[in-house]
């Protein structure tokens, strides 16, 4: 089978080449890296969506656009990857897109909060499967924003790329880190890898292997939402295994660059972890770790667990935060209306039960 395929080579599938870097294409078809460079680069750059997996729905909405790909079938079911292209946009009006991108269909880690936990774990993406949403968040980019669309460019339109759509990214290691080589190979993508950020629940065994990398400008996030263990064991059971304490000693000994920060990522869930209590706690679990904060309301699920705490409620924990020395932000949410927003996507549908690390 001829490896630049023009179109997928069955229902769901995608293209072998996405998930290689230029050196391996270049082994695989069997010829020299100036050789294989043209078509390597226009074939992931500039691929149109008929050489894609299907395109199953796209909703777009005015921050951003929410696009599924079929990636095969579950019974009579089916799967289908999710990601959302987030418009940006400076105080002085520069604009660009954030890509949030999945890692698994599903996901096993549990968190409450979460639709997509809902699912439960379907099985990973390949690195194929990750880097070919990229590359359909472009050809999406061509068709609806052409006057943003910079020809010459090598993903300047997409400027970010973030690990927090469906799936725990370290628990699916190596395609994640395959998918991050084909992003930043310079044959093809050539994104900064200061420009990519992975989202963790603190997968301790994770963060290890990634340390090993020595990869310190990849940017690092944690889901945090409390530093009380028995609040953070209800929310996020992988705490019952990986405690807060062991948490705050791995990310002690990640390999960081000089003012390099981890992002703390909090979800703000009314009654829940919004007390002044919680933001103290938070405050003494962080003091030792260069971080920023970021804190972002409740996403409702469907059906709602939860209830989304007030503007004036977010507002005022970050204020406190920033009274007790933290670096605090309110993140602000884009495409809730889609179902696209932080903890909201998936299809709870579609579920498969499988156990959590021990």
């Amino acid at each position: 089978m001829p490896i630049l395929d023009p179109a997928p080579r069955s229902y769901g599938d995608t293209p072998l080449h996405c998930g290689q870097t230029l050196a391996e294409f270049a082994a695989a078809v069997g010829i020299s890296h100036s050789s294989a460079r043209d078509r390597y680069r226009e074939s992931l750059l500039y691929a149109p969506l008929t050489a894609m997996p299907a395109m199953s729905r796209m909703q777009r909405d005015g921050g951003g656009i929410k696009f599924c790909l079929e990636a095969g079938r579950s019974g009579a079911a089916t799967l289908e990857t999710e990601s959302v292209i987030v418009a940006m946009q400076s105080f002085h009006g520069h604009r660009w897109y954030t890509l949030c991108l999945s890692s698994q269909l599903g996901c096993r880690m549990g968190c409450v909060f979460c639709q997509t936990a809902r699912m439960g774990l379907l099985r990973n993406l390949t690195a194929a499967e990750i880097v070919v949403q990229l590359m359909a968040a472009r050809a999406i980019l061509r068709k609806t924003e052409p006057m943003a669309w910079q020809p010459g460019g090598s993903g300047a339109d997409i400027r970010n790329l973030v690990f927090m759509g469906m799936g725990e990214p370290l628990d699916n290691f190596d395609a994640v880190v395959q998918a991050i080589r084909v992003f930043t190979d310079p044959g093809g993508f050539n994104m900064p890898i200061s420009r990519i950020t992975v989202s963790t629940v603190g997968r301790i065994d994770g963060l290890k292997k990634l340390a090993a990398l020595n990869w310190p400008h990849l940017r690092l996030a944690i889901s945090l939402n409390a530093a009380d263990d028995e609040l953070r064991s209800g929310l996020m059971p992988v705490n019952k295994a990986m405690p807060l304490a062991e948490l705050r000693q791995a990310l002690l000994e990640y390999p960081l660059p000089r003012r390099g920060r981890f992002l703390i990522e909090y979800v703000l869930i009314k009654d829940v972890n919004d007390s002044p209590q919680d933001a103290l706690k938070i405050a003494q679990w962080c003091k030792p770790l260069p971080v920023t904060v970021n804190v972002i309301g409740y996403n409702p699920q469907q059906p709602a667990t939860f209830a989304t705490p007030g503007e004036e409620e977010l507002v005022a924990f970050v204020r406190q935060l920033r009274s007790l020395g933290i670096f605090a932000k309110r993140r602000v949410t884009h495409a809730r209306d889609l179902m696209g927003a932080c903890g909201q996507l998936g299809n709870s549908s579609l579920r498969r039960t499988a156990a959590l690390p021990r």
